[in-house]
């Protein structure tokens, strides 16, 4: 099936859209307005160049900048804002209302609740779960309680990061970690729950320098 594009959605020159992508799929709260006029939702915001692969949906009001890339089967919500450059992997779900940088990495499998704030060149691993509701299911209104990642933070594979926690930048939280309370920057912590074990800088200056990444430089610099 061909994209469905809804409203006053806009979409940059380059870009190019897979089947069965959604654009501009209404929220809630414009549920009415569509189904009167389809036309006079607000859509969504495509930037110039970016590649957009098949069975994902972007909500109305979400923002794309430009070079966004995608896996398939990725979901937007409403009110959230993705900066250029940025990859979403396959099966990322990232809520409403979040902001996220340029440059980065959100690998297959990532959840990313409502009010989440990443900064630039952040890479998440496969299956990275961030939380932002410490009672779910207990209260009738709950506190939403977001989680803050710093500029060139590094969580591994398959941990969690739970509600109000703020990763440093530079930061690296080892795969399968459980992350109860805020980060140093530079700081590599991991376990159940997360504790301090190293600095990323001592890590990299171990490393071959010859053959450091431009993301590890970065760090270096900061």
């Amino acid at each position: 099936m061909k994209p469905l594009i809804y409203g006053k959605s806009k979409i940059g020159p380059g870009t190019v859209i897979g089947d069965n992508v959604i654009i501009g799929y209404p929220s809630r709260s414009e549920m009415e307005k569509f189904e009167k006029n389809p036309e006079e939702i607000d859509g969504a915001v495509i930037g110039e160049n970016c590649t957009l692969r098949a069975h994902g949906t972007i909500y109305s009001r979400a923002v794309l900048g430009s070079g966004v890339r995608t896996g398939h089967y990725y979901l937007v919500r409403e009110g959230t804002v993705v900066g250029d450059n940025t990859l979403i992997g396959t099966h990322v779900t990232i809520d409403n209302n979040c902001k996220i940088g340029k440059n980065v990495s959100i690998q297959s499998g990532v959840y990313i609740p409502t009010g989440t704030v990443i900064e630039d060149d952040v890479f998440l691993a496969p299956n990275v779960c961030l939380t932002n509701d410490r009672r779910p299911a207990y209260l009738k209104e709950w506190k939403c309680e977001p989680v803050y990642i710093k500029t060139l933070a590094t969580i591994a594979a398959n941990s969690t990061i739970l509600p109000g926690v703020t990763i440093g930048k530079g930061a690296l939280v080892g795969a399968g970690s459980v992350v109860t309370k805020d980060v140093p920057d530079f700081a590599i912590v991991y376990g159940v729950p997360a504790r301090r074990v190293g600095d990323v800088r001592d890590l990299i200056k171990k490393l071959d320098q010859s053959n450091l990444s431009e993301r590890a430089k970065k760090i270096v610099s900061l």
